[in-house]
């Protein structure tokens, strides 16, 4: 099964249902959610999701949401080599190198963000959730023609 590493942007689009984006974003958790895909995040997308929630929401509705998360997707675990690849990588910020770093651990197939210009694409897929979804739905046509 491939997964599909969930960047922080896409989890707060859902939860926070922000408008573009919600409904794009909601459809690939929900290919997570039925197991149509592995749903992956980084571990460390959880206190820094926390840290953003909070802004927004009081702290119970934040760990709800948290646990909801959990529930759906894996936490990429957090290793040195994680660390000591956003160390010496090229990638600008180091949360967004952490977060790649993560997503390749895990061996994702598709790297799901808003902020593509973020992330090299050498190594796995890098998609906004508009643009995987209509990979799915082009691979979908292909493999139903005659």
């Amino acid at each position: 099964m491939k997964t599909i590493f969930f960047d922080i942007n896409i989890i707060l689009d859902i939860f926070l249902k922000r408008e573009p984006f919600y409904a794009a974003s909601a459809r690939v958790f929900s290919l997570a959610e039925t197991k149509q895909f592995r749903g992956c995040t980084g571990a460390l997308s959880y206190p820094v999701l926390f840290y953003l929630l909070k802004k927004e929401l009081d702290r119970d509705e934040a760990i709800a949401i948290l646990k909801k998360v959990r529930i759906v997707l894996k936490a990429a675990p957090l290793v040195e080599k994680v660390v000591d690849s956003a160390l010496s990588s090229d990638i600008h910020d180091f949360e967004d190198a952490m977060q790649y770093y993560s997503a390749l651990e895990v061996k994702s197939s598709y790297f799901i963000t808003r902020n593509k210009k973020d992330y090299p694409a050498k190594l796995m897929k890098i998609l906004t959730p508009d643009e995987f979804l209509a990979l799915l739905r082009a691979e979908s046509a292909e493999s139903n023609s005659p």
